[in-house]
């Protein structure tokens, strides 16, 4: 049986992948047209047409294969983009792993002075990891 600490902290990283990759969904205001029955079967077979290539929405992805150091499959896969959510994510995990949630933190005035943040936290502020982690998951500045 998992312990109650690790249960939350699964629980934690569960809701923040999920708040991060959930698609917003917006209702459509206008009226749908009927389909009549060929109109629906195209769209089904169309549907189902094997293709070689992945259907993503993202700008970027790779597939890589570790073992051969390989790129498998790319779509702009050597632009180069920021690491948005990714370092958010890594960092509370990490921060998660190494903590407790009501662990006091002071803040350097390194770490107050760093860019980016929508905290405005100041040098010797006290927070705790749980306070720090709920900041670190709000919305970035864009």
């Amino acid at each position: 049986m998992l312990k109650k600490k690790n249960l939350f902290k699964i629980t934690i990283i569960l809701i923040i992948i999920l708040n991060i990759c959930m698609p917003i969904i917006y209702a459509d205001d206008q009226e749908e047209e009927e389909l009549n029955k060929d109109e629906l079967q195209e769209i089904v077979e169309s549907a189902t047409i094997p293709t070689n290539e992945p259907i993503l929405n993202s700008k970027s992805a790779i597939i890589y294969d570790r073992t051969t150091k390989k790129v498998i499959w790319g779509k702009n896969e050597y632009k180069k983009r920021a690491m948005a959510s990714t370092t958010k994510i890594m960092t509370a995990i990490v921060v998660l792993e190494n903590a407790k949630l009501t662990d006091v933190v002071t803040i350097s005035k390194k770490a107050a002075n760093t860019g980016g943040s929508n905290l405005k936290v100041k040098a010797n502020d006290k927070l705790t990891i749980n306070d720090l982690l709920y900041g670190l998951m709000l919305r970035s500045r864009k």
